[in-house]
């Protein structure tokens, strides 16, 4: 027996050398046959002593873990932290820097990455069998997910320009030292695990407030999660810094946004409509950056992300919370992150995902019954701060819950007052960046975006008001969430030639269509729009949800009628609404959770959403390739 254990003790030792030699030593430039000999042999006899050695142990702890635990359910579990860990490592690769960060960093997330990983995949078999997961609309959702995340990641490859694979892979100088590590962490994962089990630390984990509420919410978790990756793919394809140079999405800042946000160096504001940007969203965004270095740009790009991961999470809650179906908030919550607005809109490092966060948190709160200002005070602020104008969304929401009119004029009052002292804060801290939305002549600057322009005057008033409310409705009740076919227009803004892609062109009154096949998840929208309000009016008297469905309502009619008035390129706002739009659906429809009929067209309609948007996504990507690819 000890001489078969000496054997595959000196074996592994030989082979573990001769790796080792090859890969870090450059075996194959040594001249000299000794020294090749006793790099090899000498590490190897070594490697072979130690396993010699703690063999019995070694034998008796994989015994031990073999009777304990699911060994093919841990290899599992390791192989997807393994993988997440792999795509974080390249992402990461220039803020790592060095192969002993890239050491640490791999295994910080696989030993705990193993961990997790072996529970929920335990836990996912036995939801196949009579869980969560053993329904045919969740287990097709959950997969959609990876696959929606594989499609971002082979379409954005299509463009080298824009993306290249290298972003997301580990450096072949690094391949070994992380494929060791990598091994070496989920064998101490799993005797981490075995020890924390054993010794009791796992019930008691299991038993707390935080462990019951994360396994409750298990299905909304990996929605945003996966949603977060998705939305983290597109945004390395568009941040790129010719967005500030000779490209506009739907005219947003996106290019100067990532500079206010995330750049060491910072940069002007001056929109008063965007009062706190620089002390809510710029420290945290800089918190992250800080670490990236010199590639602070991935901090704006993850952080953004994240904010669209958490929507879709918070849509869970909502959902979840008004119906107590699980299926039914998962459905729901994938179809928010599905939309146009929030693949786009999560993945540029702009304010618009940060204001719907805010909103949905917001909207929370209302759903909860909250009422006390020392918590609706700063989820107010937060409104305020990143665009005044959503503040009118909370105070509709709040009005129609039954939050009491005086109690609301105070809630204004205070609300502003808190806005008027941080905003003075701000312009002290950040000197000259900032303009002052109490102030006539910085407000009045908003007006750029009301006036009507030069090219329209020469349309009658009648046919300007219907062109208007054609561009209003189209954008709220149809881009938002079934992504057209965008517009490519040669602006005249310098440098020339510069990209604008639009929904809506003022100069040529043309609007955004949907060609072929985008026809077929426009009607199907349709119907599922038309289908919610028809439900609505006709149990108006006896809607459970009525108060929240009122205030979803408000907010819908607050923003038609602000966009009748403000903005051009209206799908720039589309995050403002777009949730309203979504929740107001879940709940007009939730008499029919739990059926098995609406679960399936629900899905059906989602499955088509996710290709009719991933299309619309990669025709920006299509449009702007070129201009990326020719700037300097």
């Amino acid at each position: 027996m000890k001489f078969l254990r000496a054997i595959i003790s000196l074996l592994v030792g030989f082979i573990a050398s001769y790796f080792l030699a090859v890969t870090f030593f450059n075996y194959p430039d040594l001249s000299s046959p000794t020294d090749r000999l006793f790099l090899i042999v000498v590490p190897a006899l070594a490697i072979g002593a130690l396993l010699f050695e703690t063999f019995p142990a070694i034998s008796q702890w994989a015994i031990k873990v073999r009777k304990r635990y699911s060994l093919h359910h841990y290899v599992i579990g390791f192989l997807l932290s393994l993988i997440l860990t792999y795509g974080a490592v390249g992402f990461l690769n220039e803020a790592l820097r060095t192969p002993f960060g890239m050491v640490l960093f791999t295994g910080a997330f696989i030993i705990p990455g193993s961990m997790v990983g072996y529970r929920l995949v335990s836990r996912s078999a036995r939801s196949f069998r009579n869980g969560f997961l053993s329904k045919p609309a969740n287990m097709i959702l959950a997969f959609a997910l990876p696959l929606l995340l594989t499609a971002v990641i082979y379409g954005s490859m299509q463009f080298p320009s824009l993306f290249l694979m290298d972003y997301i892979i580990v450096p072949q100088k690094w391949m070994a030292l992380f494929i060791l590590t990598a091994m070496a962490a989920g064998v101490w994962g799993l005797s981490i695990l075995e020890k924390f089990e054993s010794s009791g630390y796992y019930e008691k984990v299991k038993q707390t407030k935080f462990s019951k509420s994360i396994l409750q919410n298990l299905p909304g978790l990996y929605a945003g999660g996966m949603f977060f990756l998705i939305e983290l793919i597109i945004a390395r394809a568009l941040n790129h810094p010719a967005l500030s140079i000779n490209s506009v999405l739907f005219e947003a800042d996106a290019g100067p946004w990532m500079n206010i946000l995330a750049s060491p160096e910072g940069d002007v504001v001056n929109r008063s409509v965007h009062p706190l940007t620089l002390i809510i969203l710029r420290p945290l965004i800089r918190l992250v950056a800080g670490f990236m270095g010199e590639s602070w740009q991935l901090g704006g790009m993850l952080v953004a992300s994240a904010a669209g991961g958490l929507c879709v999470f918070m849509a869970w809650l909502f959902v979840k919370r008004a119906t107590d179906s699980k299926t039914y908030a998962f459905i729901f919550s994938i179809l928010l992150g599905s939309t146009a607005t929030h693949l786009l809109f999560g993945s540029l490092t702009e304010n618009y995902i940060f204001g719907a966060a805010a909103l949905i948190l917001f909207l929370l709160l209302i759903q909860a019954g909250e009422k006390r200002f020392s918590v609706l005070l700063p989820a107010g602020l937060l409104l305020f701060g990143i665009t005044i104008t959503n503040i009118a969304q909370g105070l509709i929401g709040l009005l129609v819950n039954g939050f009491g009119f005086r109690r609301l004029v105070q809630y204004a009052v205070l609300v502003t007052a808190c806005g008027v002292v941080l905003t003075t804060l701000t312009s002290i801290i950040y000197p000259n960046t900032q303009t002052l939305f109490f102030v006539p002549a910085d407000i009045a600057f908003e007006l750029n975006f009301v006036k009507t322009p030069a090219i329209q005057e020469s349309i009658s008033p009648s046919a300007l008001v219907a062109e208007k409310l054609q561009v209003v409705s189209r954008t709220m009740f149809l881009y938002g969430v079934v992504g057209p076919a965008p517009i490519e227009a040669i602006s005249n803004k310098p440098p020339f030639p510069t990209i604008d892609m639009k929904t809506f062109d003022v100069r040529t009154h043309r609007h955004a269509s949907y060609k072929g096949l985008g026809n077929i998840p426009l009607a199907l929208w349709l119907i599922l729009l038309a289908g919610s309000f028809f439900i609505f009016a006709k149990n108006i008297r006896s809607a459970t949800h009525l108060p929240l469905m009122l205030g979803l309502l408000g907010v819908l009619a607050f923003n038609f009628l602000l966009h009748i008035v403000y903005g051009t390129e209206l799908f720039l706002y589309t995050a403002y609404w777009v949730y309203a739009l979504v929740l107001f659906i879940a709940l007009a429809l939730s008499e029919f959770a739990n059926k098995k009929w609406f679960e399936a067209t629900l899905t059906s309609f989602i499955l088509v959403l996710m290709v009719n948007n991933l299309w619309f996504i990669f025709t920006i990507l299509r449009g702007l390739a070129p201009f990326y690819a020719a700037a300097p």
